[in-house]
């Protein structure tokens, strides 16, 4: 497997850019923070602007309006990494670390992207010895929570409490450390939390989710028909308007209207339309901020283990299989209800619901690698690419198509 993958084509690998959400105190996106798994083509160091090229290249018209007015934080590691700032710097947020904190130039810099409109955001863990001097030019402190207990991260806020800018928690598991460093004065907050069910999840569904819920149950059903179909999709008004407004509109080129469900579901066919009802209704389960960025990476999943299984020579399972693992991995949290709950009674092949439920299989294995990829744990990721014969390269594009075909599906999918 190993040798299969070295064995692949290196020359033609995009630059792996994924997308970190950044919270505000009220649950909303502030901003996203952009890290590069690969390196560029041409074997060169990625610099800030690659990344932004890279990220923007996945954004369709529609999708670029969803993040317009988010910021993006770039990482600057290195003293180079100042010489190659992106044209549309006041959208910047630069994080600094390693050499570039410790940089001679660093202070001088700091200012210079202030006053062409970009922000500036120190890492703490990067290095211990910030001065005063160094923290006045810095608009944002990054505070890692990982590893730290709550006495610790209490110690550590204290230290900044005369800095005058604001402070971004990161390595944020649950939305308990959410509230605590929230509560501590924390303004931005980024880290995995947001894809955790919240705590108040198991008193029940709301009546409009158990509907929802109730109808992802109806399509998942591989016996349903498309007579029987065409009832589920007319029930709901929301789905229908949708479908007859989406089947309508220009890229399907039709030169009479769609006016029925039946109609849809016959030019559109019956697998066509249980997938596009079915990522609908996960799009609708939570109308919050971060119910739309569960949205879209649960579409960007389906999308690329979907896309990715179709590069793997002999891979048992179907293209179908693989979205539906990937749609439904961030169903728990879009609901706030526990996983094995929320799929009773739904008809997903038993080792699919053992994975989504946290069972060690193969398919859990591929949300672990998905998971590892968005977190930015590459070796991780790699290594069980590795194990079932895929290549990274191929992971990669596979990836960013995913990231492009997301961006585009969102505003479709909107009421």
């Amino acid at each position: 497997m190993a040798e299969a993958v070295a064995k692949c084509e290196m020359s033609d690998e995009p630059l792996l850019v994924v997308r970190q959400p950044i919270f505000d105190r009220n649950k909303a996106v502030w901003g996203y923070e952009l890290r590069a798994g690969s390196t560029r083509p041409d074997g060169g160091p990625v610099t800030p602007a690659d990344i932004m090229n890279a990220y923007r290249a996945t954004l369709a018209p529609e999708g670029d309006a969803l993040v317009r007015d988010k910021k993006l934080l770039l990482t600057i590691a290195a003293e180079n990494g100042f010489d190659a700032t992106p044209a549309d710097i006041e959208c910047c947020v630069f994080g600094l670390c390693g050499q570039a904190a410790a940089s001679p130039r660093c202070r001088e810099l700091m200012g210079a992207l202030r006053e062409r409109g970009g922000i500036v955001a120190l890492d703490v863990d990067a290095g211990e010895a910030f001065d005063t001097e160094l923290l006045k030019g810095a608009d944002i402190v990054k505070v890692s929570l990982s590893g730290k207990t709550p006495p610790e991260i209490v110690k550590l806020r204290a230290r900044y409490k005369t800095f005058g800018g604001e402070l971004l928690a990161t390595g944020v598991a649950g939305w308990e450390a959410f509230e605590g460093t929230r509560a501590l004065g924390f303004k931005y907050f980024q880290g995995p939390f947001f894809g955790v069910p919240l705590p108040d999840g198991e008193t029940g569904l709301a009546a409009t989710a158990t509907t929802k819920l109730q109808l992802l149950r109806e399509l998942a059903n591989p016996e349903c028909e498309m007579d029987e179909l065409a009832t589920i999709i007319a029930s709901d008004i929301s789905l229908s308007y949708r479908m007859l407004k989406y089947i309508n509109s220009a890229s399907f080129g039709l030169r009479n209207k769609i006016k029925s469900i039946q109609q849809a579901v016959s030019l559109l066919g019956l697998n066509e339309i249980r997938h596009w009802a079915t990522v609908v209704v996960m799009t609708d389960l939570d109308s919050t901020p971060k119910g739309e960025e569960l949205a879209y990476m649960a579409l960007q999943r389906g999308r690329f283990l979907s896309k990715l299984a179709g590069t793997i020579k002999g891979f048992p399972h179907s293209a179908s299989t693989m979205f539906m693992l990937g749609l439904f991995s961030l169903l728990d949290a879009l609901l706030s209800y526990p996983m094995d709950k929320a799929l009773e009674n739904v008809p997903l092949d038993d080792e699919i619901k053992a994975a989504l439920c946290g069972t060690l299989n193969e398919f859990r294995d591929w949300l672990l690698m998905v998971e590892a990829v968005e977190l930015g744990n590459w070796t991780v990721a790699n290594e069980i690419l590795s194990r079932y014969g895929a290549c990274f390269t191929q992971a990669a594009t596979q990836y960013m198509k995913a990231s492009s075909w997301a961006a585009s599906q969102i505003p479709h999918m909107r009421k």
